[in-house]
């Protein structure tokens, strides 16, 4: 592990939530460490206007899932069952997904 990757886990150990990801395939990753963002204002793409919406994110490290979420895989956290839409960000280190319930 790199000084970033070992920052990176302890901070999201400190400020995240346990999460199960559930792949398309495979079986599921129990004790993913997530934070969950449930008021994001994002400009939505495809529009030439300013047309903002309200997101829900799941920010988690990368190395703690087999792979980059896909659309209709899920975060399971706190009982509530948050399903892949897509990927927002992807740094190498850490991995955005934009969910719903």
């Amino acid at each position: 592990m790199t000084i970033f990757s070992t920052a990176a886990a302890d901070i999201l150990s400190l400020l995240g939530t346990s999460a199960t990801f559930t792949p398309a395939t495979g079986s599921p990753v129990e004790g993913v460490n997530v934070v969950v963002d449930l008021e994001l204002l994002m400009q939505p793409g495809g529009y030439n206007a300013d047309a903002y919406a309200q997101y829900t994110t799941i920010e988690c490290l990368l190395s703690d899932l087999p792979h980059e979420p896909n659309r209709n895989e899920s975060f399971s956290v706190s009982g509530t069952v948050y399903n892949v839409d897509s990927v927002l960000e992807n740094d190498g280190l850490f991995v955005k997904v934009i969910v719903h319930e």
